[in-house]
């Protein structure tokens, strides 16, 4: 009983040392898992909060640069309204000018017809004019026709004098169109430009949402696999719980048992006690026997009516005498203890008994029991009982073989 109380005992010490070292694992995990949880979260956050500078300065890049392209688009709007605008007067006062030089070269015909007229009417003038009705009527002539010459020189001046404004119109508006076409490709490359920046920025504020997007869903599966740490510490944190909660029931049973084992040593002890005052009131027995037995044989001397006497004495008070004739057993019972499962028989260290060695109960030369010594003395010894025949009952002065 006391190997298995020991055994009892190392088991729960074994038990609550596996508890304790479980615990000191799991507290190192939870707080390293929890700072490398923090440490990520500081990293993230940092990233987190410089994307998004990045993204804001980009996003007020991207609107200055639409209020540029949008201005430029209205410049570049008004210069081309400007340039077609230019471009019709142009067509036109070239037209103007196609018809000036027509209506020119006519005048010039015309005129020159005229002087030729003039000049033939001059070579003939006295021969023709013979033959006017009246000189009055010549000289009406004449001055109409003259002045028809000088009214067509007059126009002939103006519109001398209107095409080389036109031409220096012209001029002008060509200049102005060059112009305006060089203002037109500037105008057309800075949106080019524009359109070409912007564009990288969408590219670019596209890839920073992109690495937003990925920074979230990488925060994402950080608090999940932080969730799934803290579901498997709450886990951790029951099974401990119910460790301590074991350990302490086993602590409250290891106390139970403590007292339990102090009430089975001093019942353990008070049987000892019992049993050498057993044993002794045995061996004062056994002395008695012995003295009756020595003066037996003394009177069996003196008077042969004892003599006759004596063995029917002998057997009477020693029951050994009888084990010793019967063939099974070696011994007998000297005492039953039926609360704890055990016996005493007056077989010991002198009759080479030894601790574990096994015996059988005979009655009658039949098998009642088995037992197995656990104790021995000088002359007798303790034994379980192993086994025992059923409706069988041990009984005092049992043979034991």
């Amino acid at each position: 009983m006391n190997n298995k109380i020991k055994i009892l005992l190392v088991g729960l010490a074994v038990v609550c040392a596996a508890a304790l070292v479980i615990a000191f694992q799991l507290n190192t995990v939870n707080k390293s898992l929890r700072n490398e949880f923090t440490i990520k979260e500081q990293e993230f956050s940092s990233e987190r909060q410089s994307l998004t500078n990045q993204l804001n300065s980009l996003q007020i890049s991207r609107k200055k640069l639409d209020a540029e392209l949008s201005d430029l688009r209205a410049k570049f709007d008004s210069l081309s309204k400007e340039h077609d605008k230019l471009k019709s007067n142009f067509d036109l006062v070239t037209k103007e000018r196609a018809s000036v030089v027509d209506r020119l070269q006519e005048l010039i015909k015309e005129n020159k017809s005229l002087s030729e007229e003039a000049a033939k009417l001059k070579e003939t003038g006295g021969v023709s004019y013979t033959v006017s009705t009246t000189s009055s009527e010549d000289d009406v002539y004449w001055a109409r026709v003259l002045k028809d010459k000088a009214a067509l020189e007059i126009e002939v001046q103006n519109l001398k004098s209107q095409l080389a404004d036109a031409q220096l119109k012209g001029e002008k508006a060509m200049e102005e169109g060059r112009k305006l076409d060089l203002q037109f490709k500037t105008v057309n490359q800075a949106r080019m430009d524009l359109e070409r920046k912007m564009v990288y920025n969408e590219k670019l504020a596209e890839s920073l949402s992109e690495d937003l997007v990925r920074e979230k869903r990488d925060k994402k599966a950080i608090t999940d696999q932080l969730e799934a740490i803290r579901q498997e510490n709450f886990e951790l944190k029951s099974r401990l719980m119910a460790l301590g909660d074991k350990k302490t029931s086993l602590e409250g049973r290891l106390v139970d048992l403590q007292q339990e084992r102090e009430i089975l040593s001093k019942r353990l002890s008070e049987l000892d006690q019992i049993l050498q005052d057993r044993v002794d009131q045995i061996i004062q027995v056994k002395d008695d026997l012995k003295a009756a037995r020595t003066e037996a044989k003394e009177a069996s001397v003196k008077d042969s009516r004892v003599v006759q006497l004596q063995p029917i004495v002998v057997k009477a008070a020693e029951p050994q005498s009888t084990s010793q004739g019967s063939k099974p057993g070696a011994g007998q019972i000297l005492a039953i203890n039926d609360e704890n499962n055990f016996v005493i028989i007056d077989l010991g260290e002198e009759d080479g008994v030894k601790v574990g060695q096994t015996f059988n109960v005979y009655r009658n030369t039949e098998k009642v029991a088995s037992l197995e010594v656990i104790q021995i003395r000088k002359e007798i010894a303790a034994a379980d009982i192993k086994s025992l025949s059923s409706g069988a009952k041990l009984k005092i002065g049992d043979l034991v073989s």
